[in-house]
This record gives structure tokens, sequence and C-alpha cells, in this order.
């Protein structure tokens, strides 16, 4: 008599009781994705120019593609100085002149450094579209410290999405410990966003920490951390992951159209 349950909630989290109460979600699907919100080009470790990713975008049918690339802390990435970073803004803003949609947001991965302190100053931060904020390093600090830099981060006025939050890597490094309900709860004060990161060797939130975090009121940012053009089919395991969170589309900065992804990005900083 149970109503069908979709396969990614088969997890004995729940579901059959969700069910026999009628409050199974409406999951979150491919279809709903209107972008990718993290991606890599030649200016730092990416394999892809900016015409080459606006192509494979199109053909996605996306209506944006966030340009992440690295802050320079990750030195194997070669990312962009800050002086390099004003020149790079200003020539994704010069080629969406010329080609329109889909429009490709200028962005940044900006490390965390283990004081909690970010890798641009404010005057590189306050010009970029989005700024995604992430760890690379210092992984075996002690919770409370982890815990600490991280709600520092986040402090930061500039900042959109904490992504990849857990910093593993699948077979080769384990997550960073953190005290992950307060870290979400700073979040969710600051307005900042949780990242899905479906390259799939992160795969970061997972599952149960994804649930945790849109179960708490907070927005997810969707991406594949594309490092190449191919990469961008990654979004399906985003998805999949967001789907055993219990994740539906509201509260998904990718289902939001170009104008209203613009405007929730300026919010945050009440412009």
């Amino acid at each position: 008599g149970l109503p069908w349950i979709p396969h990614p909630l088969r997890e004995n989290r729940g579901e059959v009781e969700a069910a026999l109460k009628g409050e199974l979600p409406v999951l979150l699907a491919l279809e709903d994705i209107r972008g990718d919100l993290q991606v890599h080009s030649t200016y730092s470790d990416g394999k892809n120019t900016l015409e080459e990713l606006w192509r494979a975008a199109k053909a996605l049918g996306y209506e944006y593609l966030a340009v992440t690339d690295h802050s320079p802390a990750v030195r194997v990435a070669g990312g962009p100085s800050p002086e390099a970073a004003l020149k790079r803004i200003e020539a994704i803003r010069r080629f969406n002149e010329t080609h329109g949609p889909p429009y490709l947001l200028a962005g940044a991965e900006v490390d965390i450094h283990k004081d909690g302190g970010l890798d641009y100053p404010d005057w590189v931060l306050r010009e970029l579209d989005i700024v995604l904020v992430s760890i690379h390093s210092h992984f075996k600090l002690s919770k409370a410290e982890q815990t600490k830099r991280l709600l520092k981060a986040l402090e930061s006025p500039f900042v959109h999405v904490l992504a990849h939050p857990t910093a593993r890597l699948l077979g080769r490094r384990p997550p960073i410990e953190a005290d992950w309900e307060a870290v979400f709860a700073k979040a969710r004060a600051q307005g900042v966003a949780v990242e899905i990161d479906g390259y799939y060797d992160r795969m970061d939130l997972p599952d149960d920490l994804a649930r945790l975090a849109y179960g708490m009121g907070l927005w997810v940012s969707l991406s594949t951390d594309a490092h190449q053009t191919d990469h961008l089919r990654y979004m399906e395991l985003a998805v999949g992951t967001a789907q055993r969170a219990w994740i539906g589309k509201e509260r998904v900065l990718n289902t939001l159209p170009y104008e209203k992804l613009m405007a929730w990005l300026k919010a945050r900083r009440g412009v």
C-alpha cells in the first residue's frame, strides 16, 4: 500500500515512514539544472579556454557557467595573482558582451588559509560575481581548529559558497573533522550556500551532510569542479547525491534562472 519510493531514497533513512505519511519529497532532477557553479579554465589549471567552456555550456542548454579559477595558494594550479585576477574578471566581462547566453560568471575558488583568512584581498573579492571558498591544505587540524578556521572564513561578506566542504578525496584522503552543525548554522546566518561537488573523487558534500545542511535551511550549490569540458557530465553525480540527501529544487542555486541567480548573489552583499 505504499506509494512508489524513488530509488535514491531507498537507504532506510525514514523513507518508509515518510511514504506512509504522504511526505516523500519531490526530488531535484537533472533537467532542473540551469548551469554549473564551479568550473576551471586555462587561467588556472583548467584545460579549456573561455570560448571552449562557453560552447560546451551552450551545447548542454545552460543559461550560465561560473568560471571559478583557483587563487594563488594552490601553487600547482597556477591561479592568477590579485592583479591578474582583475584582468581575468575584465576578460570574462568582455567575453559576455560579444557572446551572449549562456553567460560566464566571473568567479574564483579562493583558498581558506590555516587561520581562516582568504587568499584574495577584499578589493579582488568585491569585483567577482561569485566567490567560492575551500580548503586545500592543513587537513589534519583538530576538529576544534578546523571548525574555527571555517567559521572565520564564513565571516567574510564577500563569500557566496563553501565549496567541497569536507575536502575529502575518495580513496586518497579522508574528510576533515569539523563541527558541521556549527559550520552550517554559521553559513545559514551569513547567507552562504554549501556545495555538492560532483567530481567523481570528491562527491562533497556527501549525502548525509548535504541532508543535514538542507534540513537546516541552507541553500545548496551544485557543481562538477570541471577542469575540462568533458567533466561537465559529472553534474549527474552531483544531482544524484542531492537526491540521496532528500533535496528538492527549492533552495538550489543552479535551478534559478540567470537574472534571479545574479540577484541572489548581489543580495548576499546587500547590493
